[in-house]
């Protein structure tokens, strides 16, 4: 079932905003007792992409992520481009891969793994032995959507932790001249921070043991962010960012129609449709 959780999404951002900031008041007179500030749980993630390590896109994802606090933040991504390779994986053990020390775009210490990117996810839980809450795919030089969601080396990529026991964020912006990042980072670290305690061990991690894949079109206004199934038919509709339709059937429709859409998926690219209680 479809639902619009842009609301949702802003109402619990202001809150934890709120409680960051301990809710007291300017105007309090000295010695008034105030409310103790909240504990921001420490969040330890990993991000990667199909892109590879030098691409814009992991650069925008990257400067955002490691901006929020109690944030530890580790970089393995492919040496090269490796857009549309799935989750494919080199033959061989993983720790015969050729890894380098770079840095992003900006400058943030990476490794560069001369594999896919389901190496390089492997590559940092097998050889670099990291135990990241999360995984963080992108964010991708293109959108994602329906049918071609199973060859994406970014969903690849969060498909990846998934099978190996982490939850994986797939984040995929609609191309434009130039692309702008900022739509689907934000919707991706919004998600994240609202969602930030389940992630970090509120919950039990198999109940959370899924793929979010987040799509956002290259519009000026996003209209809303929709959670919405995965299109079963190519969908080559164009994006028209000023539509009045309404969102739905399902993401690649919603998507041209100028909304992002979240799509929760399995490790094998398959919807999620069942629901948990954790924040969504």
């Amino acid at each position: 079932m479809r639902r619009t959780v842009t609301a949702t999404l802003s109402v619990l951002a202001l809150a934890a905003s709120l409680a960051a900031c301990g809710g007291g008041s300017d105007d309090a007179s000295p010695g008034t007792p105030t409310q103790p500030t909240a504990k921001v749980p420490t969040l330890d993630i990993l991000v990667t992409n199909d892109d590879g390590y030098a691409a814009p896109g992991i650069d925008a994802l990257v400067e955002r992520l490691r901006a929020l606090p109690g944030v530890k933040l580790t970089v393995v991504a492919p040496a090269t481009n490796q857009s549309g390779t799935s989750d494919r994986t080199t033959p061989g053990p993983v720790s015969a891969l050729t890894a380098t020390e770079v840095t992003t775009a900006s400058g943030y210490a990476a490794t560069a793994v001369a594999g896919f990117p389901a190496d390089s996810v492997n590559y940092a839980l097998d050889v670099l032995k990291l135990s990241p809450d999360l995984v963080v795919s992108g964010s991708n030089a293109g959108q994602n959507l329906g049918v071609v969601a199973p060859i994406s080396g970014t969903i690849g990529a969060a498909r990846t932790a998934v099978r190996r026991g982490v939850p994986g964020v797939a984040v995929s912006q609609g191309l434009g001249d130039p692309t702008d990042y900022s739509p689907s980072v934000d919707v991706a670290v919004q998600w994240i921070e609202v969602n930030r305690a389940a992630l970090a061990g509120s919950v039990a991690r198999s109940a959370i043991l899924q793929v979010v894949s987040v799509n956002a079109p290259a519009c000026a206004e996003v209209r809303g962010v929709v959670t919405e199934p995965l299109a079963t038919a190519p969908n080559s509709e164009p994006v028209d960012c000023r539509s009045t339709a309404s969102a739905g059937p399902d993401d690649a429709a919603s998507f041209a129609h100028g909304f992002a859409t979240v799509t929760f998926l399995t490790g094998d690219t398959q919807t999620v449709t069942s629901t948990t209680a954790w924040p969504r």
